[in-house]
């Protein structure tokens, strides 16, 4: 008799921990699940295996979304929810839907507010595969809506970028089969998976920044990561290595960011892990986010380093732009300001000479050319051009005095701001 007490309290300890519990005590609101002020809505949401940290494959025999207990639903109460295994990580537009012919329907009927709790039991267990990510989507289909003191009343938390696609309005059920556009958010429904058991250790956290083989990282970088549910604290190593150490070993953090308290070297690959600490057990696989930082400042950042341009056309792609200082400020000589970029000197021969700049495809850098003649010390402007914006191409021609030296600088347009340059070629042509 006493092993069969036994047996029934262990088989109940079980249960009771066999589900997975997402930030449920977010109270943040959105439209996930479903929308509470529209009266229809479609929303897919995507939870990542690494989030969900369930020890093995499984059933799912039930959802749990979290709302506040006075909050009413009674005209949002008719749904439709599907479940379903994606290798999506965010949806990469407003119609990048999952199709419904991958998903499982798995209920559809009059949901309510239980003390703060909207519980979802299925009558068929959906079989969770523990190596995809889970698509959890949800039809509203009652035609009135609710009033609450938030326009959405769910709650929600913030994690990995375009994870929720949602449709609402008031036109019509919508047909998940052929959905309209929606919105893309940050977010996900704080939920209660039920079924699943928990790994023994805690989940490896999303590291938000930087993201990994990041260029020109700054050497005291603001390295962010999302809470992991039930951790309590956190550990940072950064190597020069894959799993290495050297530079930061198992730094203990109570909060999701961390900055070295010594700056990182310019130039140099890191190698990042960042585990979740819950009651003194930790994340166990978390993988290695690489980055790399800024690159040292550039040998011609100032005018007395100057690169010669001697023969023509010249060419000269800046690759380390990012590190330019600024030097002493922007350069006020000409009437249109610009910031102290990277510099250029040639000597004149009598000739006309064309100065261009091109940016990368896609770039965000917005030049600036500078042309002047005289010493670093005493510059005279002669040219300057800002005819474009990001990644637009840049060109002065200038007609130069046989024995006269001109220097160029090639930084950002902003007349009294220090802002980044980046990478760029420079051509100067001889007319």
């Amino acid at each position: 008799m006493k092993k069969i007490l036994l047996l029934s309290f262990l088989s109940a300890v079980l249960m009771l921990n066999a589900q997975i519990n997402l930030n449920i005590g977010s109270t943040s609101v959105g439209t996930a699940p479903i929308s509470s002020f529209f009266s229809y809505s479609y929303v897919q949401q995507i939870y990542p295996k690494q989030e969900l940290n369930t020890n093995a494959a499984g059933n799912i025999t039930g959802l749990t979304f979290y709302l506040d207990s006075s909050a009413t639903i009674a005209d949002s109460s008719n749904w439709t929810v599907y479940l379903g295994h994606t290798s999506k990580t965010g949806f990469v537009s407003g119609t990048d839907w999952i199709p419904v012919s991958q998903l499982t329907q798995v209920f559809a009927g009059t949901v309510s507010n239980n003390n703060g709790k909207v519980i979802i039991s299925f009558a068929t267990p959906f079989t969770y595969n523990n190596a995809d990510n889970l698509v959890v989507a949800a039809k509203e289909n009652s035609q009135s809506i609710d009033i609450n003191n938030f326009d959405e009343v769910f709650h929600v938390y913030p994690h990995t970028p375009y994870s929720t696609l949602y449709y609402k309005g008031d036109g019509g059920i919508i047909d998940p089969a052929t959905p309209p556009g929606g919105i893309r958010a940050d977010y996900k429904s704080a939920i209660s998976i039920l079924g699943l058991t928990p790994a023994a250790t805690p989940a490896c956290p999303f590291i938000v920044y930087p993201t990994n083989n990041a260029q020109s990282i700054p050497l005291s970088p603001a390295i962010k990561w999302f809470p992991v549910s039930g951790a309590d604290s956190y550990k940072v190593s950064i190597g020069t290595t894959p799993g290495g150490t050297d530079v930061i070993n198992q730094q203990v953090v109570t909060a999701t960011n961390f900055s070295p308290s010594t700056p990182l070297n310019p130039g140099t690959n890191y190698y990042l892990r960042v585990t979740s600490v819950s009651a003194g057990v930790g994340s166990s696989g978390c993988a290695d986010i690489v980055f790399k930082t800024v690159p040292p400042v550039p040998a011609n950042d100032a005018c007395s380093g100057a690169l010669i341009a001697s023969a023509f056309p010249y060419t000269y792609t800046q690759l380390d732009a990012v590190s330019t200082t600024n030097n002493a400020g922007n350069i006020s000589v000409c009437a249109d300001a610009m910031n102290d970029g990277t510099w250029f000197k040639m000597v004149g021969d009598g000739s006309q000479y064309t100065i261009k700049v091109t940016m990368p495809a896609g770039s965000a850098f917005d030049p600036q050319i500078g042309v002047y003649s005289g010493s670093c010390t005493s510059l005279v402007c002669v040219d300057t051009v800002d005819n474009g914006g990001a990644a637009a191409a840049e060109t002065v021609t200038i007609t130069t005095t046989a024995g006269t030296e001109y220097y160029m600088n090639v930084g950002s347009y902003e007349e009294t701001t220090d802002v980044a340059e980046d990478v760029f070629t420079l051509t100067i042509t001889k007319l």
